[in-house]
């Protein structure tokens, strides 16, 4: 265990801790000082500022660590008066307030100038597809690559399981196009990605494709290129009474349900296994679709549709 000035400390967090506290207050704030009384019982002022405290980054109060730990949410709280607790406090707390610990994700906030324009057109055509004065629909495609993906799974300890992979991988690719009411799912396939893949679920809403004549659609895209191809165009202008292109802002696959379709069966059926044919992934592939298209709600349910 590390030690500084003869102190004995039983981690990393609490020597970053200590050094914060000697650069402080000098030797003094890093020696044991003898406690008086007993520990406070949890207040509502201790909840306040260890929520507060928690959903912080550290280094904005002037501490030399980024991550926080209940050891040194512990010594932070110390600070001020009358809130002294527990590590093993802070931790039920945290537990009864609903955090548990988990990895941190990585995101990129949008760069587009015209984002909150864009964000607040979609809320109006949300609004608008509630009233069921409109139909409103999200898009996107997604890669379907014969080697598999990997997530985590039950393995013996100390034995690692191996999943097969091709020595060649290939890809097919499909689009999903979900209605944002019904959970109604359109789907299609194909071994390019490209106008034509897009054209394809865009087609199915149209009369010729089986779909109402009656409300205007609205279809939510991202700005790949292949939803702005010349064939696209012309399709569009064809059918400008009936289907209208609405583009999310740059970087913001959050704001597209889709998204979620995908990650739902990549889980499902791509994750973990590898199909030794492009004939038996597509089957599989093709088999979620259908599955999936009968079940509106199990879609609304997998990509968090509320409205």
């Amino acid at each position: 265990m590390p030690q500084i000035a003869g102190v004995l400390f039983t981690s990393e967090d609490t020597v970053a801790r200590c050094i914060h506290d000697f650069n402080r207050a000098g030797l003094q704030g890093i020696l044991p000082q003898e406690r008086v009384g007993r520990p406070v019982k949890i207040t509502e002022e201790f909840l306040k500022r260890l929520l507060e405290l928690v959903e912080s980054d550290p280094r904005d109060w002037g501490y030399p660590f980024s991550t926080w730990t209940a050891e040194l949410l512990a010594l932070a709280l110390k600070e001020h008066p009358n809130l002294e607790v527990s590590e093993s406090s802070v931790r039920r707390c945290l537990h009864r307030a609903g955090y548990s610990v988990q990895r941190a994700v990585l995101s990129v906030s949008s760069p587009d100038p015209e984002y909150e324009q864009k964000y607040a057109r979609l809320q109006e055509l949300q609004q608008r597809a509630r009233a069921g004065e409109i139909d409103l629909y999200y898009e996107e495609e997604v890669d379907l690559a014969l080697v598999p993906g990997v997530m985590r799974g039950w393995s013996k300890q100390g034995q690692q399981r191996k999943i097969e992979t091709p020595r060649q991988n290939t890809k097919p690719y499909g689009a999903g196009l979900i209605h944002w009411i019904s959970g109604q799912l359109c789907w299609a396939s194909s071994e390019h990605k490209d106008h034509a893949l897009f054209r394809s679920v865009l087609t199915q809403l149209t009369p010729a494709g089986g779909s109402d004549a009656g409300r205007k659609k609205y279809v939510v895209v991202d700005n790949d290129r292949i939803h702005f191809a010349k064939p696209v165009q012309a399709f569009l202008a064809e059918h400008q009474e009936e289907i209208e292109l609405i583009c999310l802002p740059t970087y913001s696959p959050k704001l597209n349900p889709v998204e979620r379709f995908w990650k739902q069966l990549r889980r499902q059926v791509t994750h973990t296994h590898f199909f030794q044919t492009m004939e038996r992934l597509r089957d599989a592939v093709t088999s979620f679709f259908r599955d999936m298209a009968d079940s509106p709600d199990l879609v609304r349910s997998v990509t968090g549709l509320t409205a």
